[in-house]
């Protein structure tokens, strides 16, 4: 038999239990005892583990401004639909795939960056993908389906399948091709492999589109007064509107890349604007006016070259020569403080 000390109890399993957890005092145990054991309770240590870090587009993708879209894209991620291969450079934002299905050719975009106030403002459901990240499956037509890979911070990556031809392919296909495309995407961000471009000196690449124009000059134009700059995650491009949302009338600045566009001396003019030559461009269409102006600047590889792109779109009743005297307004401003 045991022995026991006189007037010593024995204690329920459940407190001493609660006692190796911190709770009973040390001497409930030695009630009745002589000993009392000197020392302090050494707690159990918590046994919970420290939440993740949020899946950022910042933390994801590192510096924005230079991320390379066509290292989060390859054509072999589309190969089961038929021959892919990357198409010319159009911008520092998004790259360019081009697919053949069916004999049809579709352009397969992937890599702008968007930010939004709330998910509600994205066309279509939203679902869990892996790690945090989520997926926006936005509503689409017949002639293009989009996905959105959505960060913690609400910048969207955007995925988009475009039918530009006269030939019919199925909505569904278009949504399938989108699906695995921004799957691929959201895998390789968070694998790490985000690769980033090393921009030339006096490139366009590192200056932040919105610092280029003022909220002041911008309220000068047609129905922008109050307007306040609307910055995109890289930086490479700014809006301006009245209530915030891409609706007319709006102001929008762009760095980007591509061929200079050519005056045809019809709706495109060669123009000086600011000591730059400069191409004006205007449109009509059943909704709005629309005008913009496009300066070159320095070369960017495979023969292209770094752009200025400044637009203004007004509500319809303007005319095409109202958004072009507010573009020249605009792109004055803007020239003056492209690198020189």
């Amino acid at each position: 038999m045991r022995k026991r000390c006189r007037g010593t109890r024995i204690l329920p399993y459940a407190a001493v239990m609660a006692r190796a957890l911190g709770v009973v005092p040390l001497l409930a145990l030695l009630v009745g005892c002589g000993t009392v054991v000197a020392g302090n309770a050494v707690p159990v240590p918590n046994p919970t583990f420290p939440e993740p870090p949020a899946p950022t587009a910042e933390r994801l993708l590192r510096d924005l401004e230079s991320v390379d879209p066509c290292g989060q894209v390859e054509p072999a991620d589309v190969a089961a639909f038929g021959e892919a291969s990357v198409g010319p450079v159009e911008s520092f934002d998004y790259c360019l795939i081009k697919l053949t299905a069916g004999g049809v050719v579709l352009d397969v975009t992937a890599g702008g960056l968007d930010r939004v106030a709330h998910e509600a403002v994205l066309d279509g459901p939203v679902v869990p993908y892996r790690q945090g990240l989520r997926i926006a499956e936005i509503t689409g037509g017949s002639v293009q389906c989009q996905r959105g890979l959505v960060f913690a911070d609400l910048v969207v990556l955007n995925v988009s399948v475009n039918n530009n031809s006269s030939d019919d392919v199925d909505a569904a296909r278009l949504c399938e091709v989108a699906d695995v495309v921004v799957r691929a995407v959201a895998d390789r961000v968070l694998a790490g492999e985000v690769e980033h471009r090393q921009f030339a000196a006096k490139s366009l690449g590192p200056v932040h589109a919105c610092r280029g124009l003022s909220d002041a000059t911008v309220a000068r134009l047609p129905g922008l007064a109050g307007a306040k700059a609307w910055p995109y995650p890289a930086g490479h491009q700014c809006r301006w509107s009245a209530d915030g949302t891409t609706t007319p009338p709006r102001v929008r600045v762009l760095h980007s890349v591509g061929t200079p566009t050519e005056p045809n001396g019809g709706n495109s003019k060669a123009e000086d604007i600011a000591g730059r030559p400069t191409v004006v461009s205007g449109l009509d269409t059943s909704s709005y006016v629309l005008c913009g102006a496009e300066t070159t600047h320095i070369p960017f590889d495979g023969g292209l070259r770094e752009l200025a792109l400044v637009t203004v779109a007004l509500p319809t009743g303007a005319t095409v020569e109202d958004a072009c005297a507010a573009v020249r307004i605009v792109a004055a401003e803007v020239w003056a403080g492209l690198p020189r």
